[in-house]
């Protein structure tokens, strides 16, 4: 409810009308049905109206956040950043047919402006800086220079338990880190005021020739420092319990009516009993067994006071703490068009690998052009077993637990947290312990063109710094040729001896097929480890105990 009233327009004002309140009561009430009751009502509106006066302010708003908060916005990046952004990217869509980068897999329909998986760091090929840092304007200088990375050894492969999104499930074998691979972020340095400054270059994005969009992207990553800080605060070491689950008793043989039981049936009341029913009927006990299950009402629990609610973060961090932070950056377009009217959506996911460290993203939808509306959807792994299975209720008769869960007796230990509205202009921030699905998408009118273009940060673990580009000097080789045709006497050279030169150069840097080559390989890489991990959040089931 409280999501998707965020939505509407002027919400902030509408949330305190008390004409419009009663409104959206009766449409809720209608509309939730079974479940929803009035005391969830009341808590929500509280809720909304505390968040209305708090987004009034920031301009950033917390949603679907019992464990860690999703955060959105339609506010924080003013109009003019996102035109901004739109001059910004020109040039990166201005190129011949034959230069587009169409992502391998999605059947020319998304289109990568700018993308990690290109030119990443490859153990036991790429050169590290030994001492000293990559600078910015002169980082194409540096191509070439450094030490080879060795590959890591099996036991530098260290195990790493993830944490809320995964409970206490061990994610540490080999085959959740890369031993061949990993994204290069940048550097950014953090102002007392405010401002970012990106202090190495993004990799794939060339810093004197876009020079004005790496300002552009400066500007979005100090609008996401604050999403972020919230994100990290909303992390919690117990849920935001707006339902108190635990004095939740299931039992089927209630006959009056209590808070904590699930059942209650009118008190004095029994199954009409049959013409020619006897009371030593072998069948009776079955028959008054049914009329019990069919005739028993459930008694839910409900939602307490708005105050009453715990809401004390459990990481307590402040980007003030940092100078620096490490930020990877994506810029991607999906195209539809009359021949490919439709985008099937993504695959449910979590950003990069371990080594990766990512800790939460900033997705900037910035144009959405004759597209229906496409959502975001999140879910997180939960304990199986946890205090559901201590409920109490009778023999194999736990649809109660099911449907106040909303879980089923041997499926999937998954919570699916809802969908958040990716509309244009809106930042959208959360953090890479909840797993994300890019929701299906078509064109309103199928006989026009229609696109989806976003701007992506992964900020990685302040905590737990990587190998960036400014340890790495850059490894296009069409960046180093450009250097070396501009500023030796190759230049002079003709046409023809020139790229001789440059392809005379095999082993490094390395040449855009190459690179796309080596993409492949990557990604086969990732699907295994997004298959990986959906096995293991699938894998384990609520087997309810017998009692």
């Amino acid at each position: 409810m409280v999501n998707q009233i965020t939505d509407k327009p002027d919400w902030t004002r509408k949330a305190f009308d008390e004409e419009i309140v009663a409104k959206w009561r009766t449409e809720v009430l209608t509309d939730e049905g079974h479940g929803f009751s009035s005391n969830m009502f009341e808590h929500c509106m509280a809720e909304l109206r505390n968040k209305a006066k708090a987004y009034d302010e920031s301009g950033i708003l917390p949603v679907l956040d019992g464990d860690v908060a999703v955060v959105k916005s339609d506010s924080i990046i003013p109009e003019g950043l996102k035109n901004e952004l739109q001059s910004a990217i020109k040039p990166l869509e201005n190129v011949p047919d034959r230069l587009k980068d169409w992502h391998p897999g999605s059947n020319e329909q998304v289109l990568d402006l700018v993308h990690p998986s290109l030119f990443p760091l490859l153990y036991g090929r790429s050169r590290v800086l030994p001492e000293g840092t990559v600078g910015l304007q002169d980082c194409v200088e540096n191509c070439g220079k450094g030490e080879v990375i060795p590959e890591p050894a099996e036991n530098d492969v260290k195990v790493l338990h993830l944490n809320a999104s995964l409970r206490t499930r061990s994610l540490g074998e080999d085959k959740f880190w890369s031993r061949k691979f990993q994204w290069l972020p940048c550097e950014v340095a953090l102002g007392e005021n405010g401002d970012a400054q990106i202090t190495s270059y993004i990799n794939n994005l060339h810093p004197v020739h876009y020079e004005g969009l790496y300002k552009v992207i400066e500007k979005f990553i100090a609008k996401s420092i604050h999403p972020w800080s919230t994100v990290f605060k909303s992390l919690r070491i117990t849920s935001c319990q707006r339902v108190p689950m635990e004095e939740t008793v299931f039992s089927r043989s209630s006959t009056y009516i209590h808070e904590s039981k699930v059942y209650e049936f009118p008190q004095g009341e029994s199954r009409p009993k049959e013409d020619d029913e006897t009371s030593d009927d072998v069948d009776a006990y079955e028959r008054d067994e049914q009329w019990l299950h069919d005739t028993r009402v459930l008694v839910e629990p409900d939602a307490v006071a708005y105050d009453d609610v715990d809401r004390q973060p459990h990481v307590k961090m402040d980007f003030k703490d940092f100078s620096k932070i490490q930020v990877i950056v994506k810029i991607a377009t999906i195209h539809l068009t009359p021949e490919k009217p439709a985008y099937a959506g993504g695959s449910w996911h979590i950003e990069g690998q371990l080594n990766e460290h990512i800790a939460a993203t900033a997705l900037y939808y910035l144009d959405n052009s004759n597209i229906t509306d496409s959502h975001l959807a999140f879910r997180q792994k939960v304990d199986v077993d946890d205090d559901i299975n201590m409920k109490t209720y009778n023999q194999s008769d736990y649809d109660g637990v099911e449907y106040v869960y909303d879980i089923e007796q041997e499926g999937p230990g998954i919570q699916n947290l809802g969908q958040v509205l990716t509309r244009e202009g809106r930042l959208l921030v959360f953090p890479n312990v909840l797993q994300h699905q890019v929701q299906p998408f078509k064109l309103v009118d199928e006989t026009k063109p229609g696109h989806r273009k976003i701007l992506a940060l992964f900020l990685i673990d302040p905590y737990q710094r990587i190998i960036s580009t400014a340890n790495v000097p850059p490894q296009q080789k069409d960046w180093w040729a450009e250097l070396v045709r501009d500023e030796t006497r190759v230049g002079d050279l003709p046409a023809e001896l020139q790229n001789f030169i440059v392809d005379d150069v095999t082993d490094f840097p390395i040449s855009i097929e190459e690179a796309k080559k080596i993409r492949e390989e990557l990604m086969e890489e990732r699907r295994a480890f997004v298959d990986e991990v959906n096995e293991e959040y699938e894998s384990e089931q609520f087997s309810f105990c017998e009692h």
